[in-house]
């Protein structure tokens, strides 16, 4: 009977680490960055009119890259993030553009680091996955810019995913740019290069600076060499 009780006694104290250690894996995973948090919280409240304004901006960075010479422009934190809010949750305007189970990104600028965090899932079984990231231009390259993934987590949890790599750069060829992985240390760093798609590189990327809470993006373009039958906009 005693040795029993000594049997049963151990089983539970097992299930009990067991429970525990499950507990604490799914409070680690499902714990929310504070910056996730507080980005849902933008200091511009009108999130519609912000995401509105954010977009054609975007757009006329579009048609500026296509029809000037020099181009650029800056975006606030909460500008993106307004953007991000009415258009990525779910059932959103543009969310099918993610994988699927992907929705709600947030970012935010600590230094010179990028904080991008998206949801994957809803209801109990969710998890924010988040990235810290530096961002620079490759000296002596021509529209090449380097992304290191300082830290790649689960919530609290740390990890390493070949697949999600591969899924962004899956998503960053739909944008026109090409991203090839390699590993500096232990962290892996992606080596973009904008305009992929351009037979020659018409239009360079000469700043691309992530600090301050804003992105500051501007570059030129050479009007001159253009397909045959293309007119320059800015000739009467």
């Amino acid at each position: 009977m005693r040795r029993r009780r000594q049997v049963l006694s151990a089983i539970a104290i097992l299930l009990t680490a067991f429970g525990l250690a499950v507990a604490g894996l799914l409070y680690t995973v499902k714990s929310v960055p504070d910056f996730y948090v507080a980005a849902d919280h933008p200091s511009d409240w009108d999130t519609h009119e912000s995401s509105a304004r954010f977009l054609t901006r975007v757009l006329d960075l579009q048609n500026d890259i296509r029809s000037k010479e020099a181009w650029g422009d800056t975006f606030s934190v909460e500008e993106i993030n307004s953007f991000f809010i009415e258009n990525l949750g779910p059932g959103g305007k543009f969310t099918d553009s993610f994988p699927a189970g992907f929705h709600s990104p947030r970012i935010a600028i600590d230094g010179d680091r990028l904080l991008l965090g998206i949801r994957y899932r809803q209801g109990f079984w969710s998890t924010v996955i988040w990235l810290e990231l530096k961002v620079w231009l490759v000296a002596g390259q021509t529209n090449l810019a380097a992304i290191e993934i300082c830290h790649l987590r689960a919530g609290g949890l740390s990890f390493g995913s070949l697949s999600l790599l591969d899924k962004i750069a899956e998503f960053a060829r739909e944008m026109s740019m090409d991203v090839t992985w390699y590993r500096n240390g232990k962290n892996p760093v992606g080596l973009v290069r904008f305009f992929a798609q351009q037979p020659r590189a018409t239009s360079q990327v000469l700043t691309l600076e992530v600090s301050d809470g804003k992105i500051v993006v501007a570059g030129r373009t050479s009007l001159e060499i253009r397909p045959a039958g293309t007119l320059n906009p800015s000739q009467p």
